[in-house]
């Protein structure tokens, strides 16, 4: 199966010394390259050194998506997106001089999934994640270092709601299981 992403590596990366790399997930039926305008931090992988990689998640019933819960309740498919992710960060470190303890992973509503996916059944990959709008799913363990995690999400959010759902933990539950991590 092909897999696609957008890679951005700054003008400054000479391959002299490793950089971190930031996985920046797009949100349920995104696609890559636009969203790669949408949240578009290109300029600050300029100004901080990173590369910046927005994968693109696989088509289903006409909607990507990533699979960020093989065995939750809101799996939406059979899709091994955390091999494909595992696979896209070491051929990005056979090509370029990063630095594999400096992975971040971060994301858009199913895309904060995918980060807090990732931090869950991969985190000796992934050094820390950001989720905006996107939340925990029912399906989580522990991780194999302490792991930083950013989540902004809006109590107005009524298709992923604040306050949770039957599949989704309230922002509050997600919070209170990292702190106690």
């Amino acid at each position: 199966m092909n897999r696609e992403y957008v890679i951005h590596v700054p003008d400054s990366y000479d391959g002299s010394f490793s950089v971190p790399v930031v996985l920046n997930f797009h949100g349920f039926s995104g696609d890559a390259y636009q969203y790669m305008n949408e949240a578009d931090m290109r300029r600050l992988a300029e100004a901080e050194t990173f590369i910046l990689i927005y994968p693109q998640g696989l088509d289903l019933e006409g909607s990507p998506h990533w699979n960020a819960c093989p065995s939750g309740g809101d799996n939406k498919s059979d899709v091994d997106d955390f091999g494909f992710i595992e696979t896209l960060v070491e051929d990005i470190s056979s090509n370029y001089n990063i630095d594999l303890e400096r992975v971040y992973a971060v994301g858009y509503s199913n895309g904060g999934m995918m980060a807090y996916g990732l931090a869950h059944y991969k985190s000796e990959l992934i050094a820390g994640i950001g989720s905006v709008s996107g939340v925990m799913l029912d399906c989580f363990g522990t991780t194999s270092h302490p792991m930083p995690v950013i989540h902004l999400h809006g109590t107005l959010d009524f298709v992923l709601p604040y306050t949770g759902s039957d599949f989704f933990l309230s922002v509050q539950a997600v919070l209170d299981y990292w702190v106690e991590f």
